[in-house]
């Protein structure tokens, strides 16, 4: 179309950012379209060169505020089919989902933005999920932030049976550690605004957290970089919990609580030092001493921190190549054994507080985190040397009792994975799996018994049983575990080697009342 002064007019366009596969067709065309050596116009073209050229260009077009949306138009508007929005209960779900697409720069299979998608990870989480037992009523969170959304999205397409929804995992695992970066980047457009809170400001703080504590719970262990979200979150917590004392201060209690679990649980496997003190800083994120998971983390955290610093080698290194573990050895001292004694102690009391006449269960699932808690967290205390004795069962420096009492536990904790296929959270698939590897041991040692190999199998299964890719972290737990199957000599059980310890022994390790894991196993 022309003008009336005959020039021609250009039809309107949006200009959008170089997309990925352009670039590359652009880097391998200018081997088309440069003079040949000897020329005057030749230039030595190396990676060095290009990679400056399209450094160049991203700040063009960011000067020239392109749109940095992955693919053209015709393909967002494609993928991103009309919304819905008949349904108030998810309006806010894709607002958080069209923040999470705008700000994730990454490229990722489109498919994680389709509405259909979206909405059948959302209901599977609310649907298949258990609730956290931080927080005893499982919430419908219908005004997710982004971050919170991402997190749910990521670990409801990880425990997802059908393989085109549990195969975008890893793309939504993007999409959440970006909404966790993005709390560490300053934004012009709220770092000049005064420092109003609000309860809305205050209710996102909450959501990002408890995001945090989700992402945790899907990535502690295999993740190292969980440690570094813990301290935001923590950080998070610290800014934005209410300064009234309220039914609200009491969920930040309980967020608080979370979040120091997961702490505990990422430093337990790396045997690093907790980001969380043992006490909350302020008065109104206490909690009682007589609350649950509160003596659990106390216990968890003053424990731990005798041991961690030490360079001791780790649980987790069980599962990393050889030549990332750490060849150490250390013997066991007086003092380690008085506080493993007492770690013991408090654990069985602990135990000890459900056994009370008129003590019950609030639910099912309740019932199943306390004896969980109460069977992995004994395993994890039996095991503090014995990753430092080579992981070997039968090192020299392991006493019979040691022995026999690290085998009880290890086999509870098969027996309760066997009864609750609930279990998806890290540390507990890395401390059962853990489990079956030392009653391998035990196989191989001939104090084996008859029902370990189809618990272990069991266990094998469950980790097998994913949709997801190969690399996944349950298949990294699953190789492990069928390798150390496959090596596995099944040798005839000898006559039990365990000896009643000295009443002198000051350093036998007979530390846990026997009583404790008979109630378990009565009530699991």
């Amino acid at each position: 179309m022309s003008s009336d002064d005959g020039a021609v007019q250009m039809p309107a366009f949006k200009m959008t950012k170089a997309c990925v596969k352009c670039r590359g067709l652009k880097a391998s065309s200018t081997r088309e379209v440069l003079p040949p050596e000897g020329s005057p116009n030749a230039v030595r073209w190396t990676s060095q060169t290009l990679h400056s050229v399209l450094n160049r260009l991203d700040i063009i077009e960011s000067r020239l505020d392109l749109d940095s949306a992955p693919g053209s138009i015709v393909e967002q508007e494609q993928n991103m089919t009309q919304i819905d929005t008949s349904d108030p209960a998810l309006s806010e779900v894709w607002n958080a989902a069209t923040q999470l697409r705008q700000k994730t720069h990454h490229p990722v299979n489109e498919k994680i933005w389709l509405p259909a998608n979206i909405q059948q990870l959302w209901q599977f989480f609310h649907i298949n999920i258990p609730s956290l037992h931080f927080i005893p009523n499982k919430q419908n969170f219908s005004s997710p932030t982004p971050l919170l959304l991402s997190a749910m999205l990521y670990i409801s397409a990880l425990n997802h049976g059908t393989r085109d929804l549990a195969c975008l995992a890893p793309d939504y695992f993007l999409v959440m550690c970006r909404a966790i970066a993005e709390l560490s980047i300053p934004s012009p457009t709220t770092e000049l605004v005064a420092d109003k809170p609000s309860f809305k400001s205050e209710e996102n703080a909450f959501h990002d957290v408890l995001g945090i504590v989700l992402a945790g719970l899907a990535c502690e262990a295999s993740i190292k970089t969980t440690g570094i979200w813990i301290s935001v979150g923590y950080r998070l917590i610290l800014e934005s919990c209410p300064k009234e004392v309220d039914e609200r201060s009491r969920e930040w209690q309980r967020l608080f609580a979370g979040l120091q679990i997961i702490d505990l649980e990422h430093a337990s496997l790396h045997m690093s030092c907790p980001i969380i003190p043992l006490q909350a800083p302020l008065a109104r994120l206490h909690i009682s001493s007589e609350d649950d998971i509160y003596s659990l983390t106390q216990m968890l955290h003053t424990g731990l921190t005798h041991f961690t610093g030490r360079g001791l080698p780790t649980i987790w290194s069980c599962f990393s190549s050889p030549q990332e573990r750490p060849m150490l050895t250390a013997s066991l001292t007086a003092v380690d054994a008085a506080i493993i004694r007492d770690w013991a102690v408090q654990l069985d009391r602990w135990l000890a507080r459900f056994n009370k006449p008129g003590r019950h269960f609030t639910s099912e699932s309740d019932r199943r985190v306390v004896f969980r808690q109460y069977i992995l967290h004994r395993l994890l205390v039996l095991s503090i040397y014995h990753p430092a004795r080579g992981f070997n069962l039968f090192a020299t420096s392991t006493t019979s009792s040691e022995r026999h009492e690290l085998l009880v536990s290890t086999r509870a904790a098969l027996k309760m994975q066997f009864d609750d296929k609930s279990i998806w959270t890290n540390w507990d698939l890395v401390m059962i799996t853990w489990a079956a590897l030392i009653v391998l041991q035990a196989i191989s040692g001939g104090v084996g018994e008859a029902d370990d190999i189809p618990l272990v199998q069991d266990l094998l299964h469950t980790l097998r049983a994913t949709q997801q890719l190969p690399a996944n972290f349950r298949h990294q737990l699953a190789a492990q575990l069928e390798a150390s199957l496959q090596n596995t000599s099944i040798q005839p059980v000898m006559s039990s080697d365990f000896v009643p310890p000295s009443v002198d022994d000051h350093l036998a390790w007979s530390i846990f009342d026997d009583m404790s894991i008979r109630f378990v196993d009565q009530r699991m």
